[in-house]
């Protein structure tokens, strides 16, 4: 059965005539510049949605970042004692000379108290 298809089924020899003709004109074209007519790249609306919406974000991170907000409250919060019911715990204030921070401190709690 091999030997009967392969007697039967030679391969064909390409034809090569055409190849080579074909390769030095593809070479020739890609050496001519092909000039193409280009729309202005701001027209094209993908750029133009895209650009709007940039700008857009831009104005308002600089309009948020100029609106003045207050921080401190109306009137200053001054601690006047602290305390723990664990014994084992230690409390530390600290305020700064101007009275716009205060920190409280609570070290040395056993376990997850400190609930009241």
């Amino acid at each position: 059965m091999k030997g009967l298809l392969a007697s039967v089924a030679k391969p064909v020899e390409p034809d090569w005539t055409g190849f080579w003709p074909g390769v030095v004109r593809g070479i020739q074209d890609a050496r001519v510049a092909h000039a193409t007519p280009r729309r202005a790249v701001w027209l094209r609306p993908r750029w133009a949605y895209g650009g709007a919406l940039a700008a857009a974000l831009l104005v308002s991170l600089s309009v948020w970042q100029l609106v003045p907000t207050s921080v401190h409250p109306e009137a200053p919060v001054i601690v006047q004692s602290v305390g723990t019911d664990d014994p084992n715990a230690s409390v530390t204030v600290y305020s700064t000379p101007e009275r716009d921070l205060t920190v409280v401190w609570v070290s040395g709690l056993s376990g997850a108290t400190g609930r009241r």
